[in-house]
């Protein structure tokens, strides 16, 4: 494969360093590769398989001349930064889908949604699902067959789900815990350290995070989403997400685990122990456990656990990336 020349936006998010570390194992990570992120970083330089790269401004990406493009930055900035690039020919990658509603570029999971490689060419390119969609997709896909329906449950997200300054301040908040001194509350007003945060919403409904996820999973699968309701916390961990979830329309739980141990991007272990947050960290895939029928007969349940920056702020965009060099795949500005 010969490499592009490639741009990273948001660089030193979260996501960002997630998409760097596992971009210099990749062949994509052959080509040239520079690093953006906004003026608001304090950061002046990000760890590339080893090497060093200077950040630089997103004033300055507009004129990088990059053919293959990540954007990990937050929706506004997304949204505002994107169309310059796919105006000019390149091919951008949206991770976590910030662009949604705005962004032509299919919506695309690996071996769950392959790409399509005409729509990809006319938007552009593609928007990757957020970390719960990602989750919810993998895990409901290979049991649709089986007669899955809907999905009801909690999802348990870190604090890294919420960008690079709610992560320090979290580590703050623990510090300042220990010390018996007033922690910093900027992002999480109510606090996070040592505590569990309900998604902020009034009586009877569902957060953007929440709704969000149930669309993707609409979009990727056909599921209609008025049958995805899974709730969503977030927990005082610093990666990996978990979740408990309820599986309707499945009535063979042991299929169930058999088609789950097929699937791709699924994986298990041998305890229920190791499906935690910790002990899933820097992997790809999304684990799953505890497949149980339901006691009254409706459906399945089962807990997950994955990566939300190694799963899907990384792995998932960087191999439909490498698909769609290998086929070949350009913009039809390029064209």
């Amino acid at each position: 494969m010969t490499g592009p020349t490639i741009a990273v936006l948001g660089a030193t998010g979260n996501v960002g360093e997630a998409l760097l570390a596992r971009l210099a194992a990749s062949p994509l990570g052959q080509g040239e590769v520079a690093a953006y992120a906004s003026r608001a970083t304090r950061r002046e330089t990000v760890d590339f398989g080893g090497r060093t790269l200077h950040v630089r401004t997103l004033a300055e990406a507009a004129d990088s001349g990059a053919s293959l493009v990540f954007c990990a930055l937050p929706p506004g900035l997304a949204q505002r930064t994107v169309p310059s690039f796919t105006a000019r020919g390149a091919l951008v990658i949206d991770v976590g889908n910030s662009c949604a509603g705005l962004f032509a570029g299919p919506l695309c999971l690996g071996d769950v949604r392959p790409i399509d490689e005409a729509a990809v060419a006319r938007a552009g390119g593609l928007r990757t699902p957020g970390a719960l969609g990602w989750m919810l997709t993998t895990v409901l896909a290979p049991l649709l067959p089986l007669g899955a329906w809907g999905v009801t449950g909690l999802a348990n997200l870190p604090v890294t789900a919420h960008g690079r300054l709610a992560t320090e301040e979290f580590s703050e908040q623990v510090v300042a815990s220990f010390n018996s001194k007033d922690p910093p509350r900027r992002r999480f007003p109510e606090g996070i350290a040592f505590d569990t945060l309900p998604e902020d919403v009034d009586a009877g409904e569902w957060s953007d995070r929440e709704r969000s996820a149930a669309a993707e999973v609409s979009e990727l699968l056909g599921v209609n989403p008025g049958r995805i309701g899974v709730q969503v916390c977030t927990q005082p961990v610093f990666s990996g997400m978990t979740a408990a979830l309820h599986i309707r329309g499945v009535d063979d739980a042991e299929a169930a685990e058999t088609a789950l141990r097929e699937a791709p991007g699924l994986a298990t272990a041998a305890r229920m122990r190791s499906l935690r947050p910790r002990k899933v960290m820097t992997k790809a895939p999304v684990y799953f456990g505890g497949v149980r029928a339901d006691p009254a007969g409706d459906g399945i349940h089962l807990w997950l656990a994955a990566d939300n920056l190694a799963g899907a702020g990384a792995a998932v965009p960087i191999l439909l990336a490498e698909r769609l060099l290998n086929a070949g795949v350009t913009t039809e500005v390029d064209a």
